[in-house]
């Protein structure tokens, strides 16, 4: 059975650190713009790296967590998304760089503070809780200051914020993973810290019972104003998560955006197939357009002769009668049945496409006639 445990925490109260979510935008690169930001953000990373065996885990990477914000870390595994997070936590220490938590150093420029001193909370992908303890004694345990008595009652109230109420008395073994990962999430919380840290706390979970936790987690953090930094490799994961979504590759932050604009505006191809497949043209900029075997797509402001990438998602292609104007002829040579829609293999002389239409009437092979949105067609630049 899975199990959570989360670091000895202690901050300010959630009230202390509120401001609207979202306020400023950044759209890509290593740092986070501070514009709009009310007060020290929660937690900001300048410049990490670090190094392990002579391979480069972190390569001078920033970021800045805004306040109130939920935040995931996007990325491939071995990306660097963890270590990341445990260098904010002061699990491990970075070689370069430095670590603020609410406008105060805690790692950098000579300063290291253990990770019970950083008023951050960490919720572990595997840990476990006490299986001596009860749940109450648990979510307790992140507590400093205050006797057992008190303790145990603002843990049994922590306990109803996350729907647990009654489960006090009961042992770890006695939960749903579910349920556990709950009570670990109260016990992050419980001492009110500055940003709590969630290293892929889903994973374990079957698909019905992670949607239903992640659904619980996010009503418990918007309600309680917290601050958040979630890690996952699960692009839907984040895109229904995040306010922010931070892409990381090969111990590099490479664009940082908000779901949306990430998904429509990737930094590269790279960063646009991370979310799905992608139909990808060549070719170079005329009179502001740029010509496709799936015909024109402007251009923008670049200018004429400069080299271009165009990408479409598959449902950006849209099946259409033969005389619609416009129209491009398929051949399609296999379908495949999603559920909710049906993937589309076709061909195009020898360029090959993804096409997504209706469960019901997508064709299951021959010729079809397709329209590009021209709306969502990602531009890049260069040949990527």
């Amino acid at each position: 059975m899975r199990r959570s445990v989360t670091t000895r925490l202690e901050g300010p109260s959630a009230a202390q650190q509120r401001a609207p979510r979202g306020a400023a935008k950044q759209t890509d690169g290593n740092r986070a713009d501070s514009a709009g930001v009310e007060g020290p953000a929660p937690l900001d990373l300048s410049g990490i790296t670090f190094r392990i065996g002579g391979r480069t885990i972190l390569d001078d990477v920033s970021l800045q967590v805004r306040p109130r914000e939920i935040l995931c870390l996007l990325g491939q595994s071995g990306c660097g998304k963890t270590t990341l997070l445990r260098v904010a936590a002061g699990i491990e220490r970075q070689e370069a760089g430095r670590v603020v938590v609410g406008g105060r150093v805690v790692a950098g420029e000579g300063t290291y503070l253990p990770p019970e001193a950083r008023r951050i909370g960490f919720v572990f992908q595997d840990l476990a809780l006490f299986p001596h303890m009860r749940i109450a004694e648990n979510v307790a345990y992140g507590l400093s200051g205050v006797g057992r008595g008190e303790g145990l009652k603002r843990a049994a109230a922590a306990l109803h914020q996350v729907g647990l109420e009654g489960y006090d008395r009961a042992y770890p073994h006695q939960l749903s993973g579910g349920q556990q990962q709950r009570v670990a999430l109260a016990r992050a919380l419980l001492p009110a810290p500055r940003v709590v840290l969630f290293d892929e706390p889903f994973s374990g979970l079957d698909r019905s019972l992670r949607d239903t936790v992640r659904e619980d987690v996010l009503t418990v953090l918007r309600q309680r104003d917290a601050t958040a930094v979630i890690v996952t490799h699960d692009p839907e994961e984040a895109l229904a998560m995040a306010d922010r979504i931070a892409l990381m590759r090969a111990g590099r932050i490479v664009q940082t955006a908000t779901p949306e604009e990430i998904w429509r505006r990737p930094v590269d191809l790279a960063a646009a197939r991370v979310f799905s497949t992608v139909n990808a043209f060549h070719g170079r900029v005329r009179g502001g357009m740029v010509e496709t075997r799936l015909g024109p797509v402007p251009a923008g402001a670049r200018g004429d002769g400069a080299k271009v990438t165009v990408a479409f998602r598959p449902e950006a292609l849209r099946l259409v009668p033969e005389a619609t104007p416009g129209a491009v002829e398929l051949t399609v040579e296999r379908r495949r049945f999603c559920g909710t829609h049906a993937e589309l293999f076709a061909r195009i002389g020898e360029t090959r496409l993804t096409l997504r239409a209706d469960a019901m009437s997508a064709p299951s092979g021959g010729p079809v006639w397709m329209t590009p949105d021209v709306a969502q067609a990602i531009v890049l630049d260069g040949e990527q």
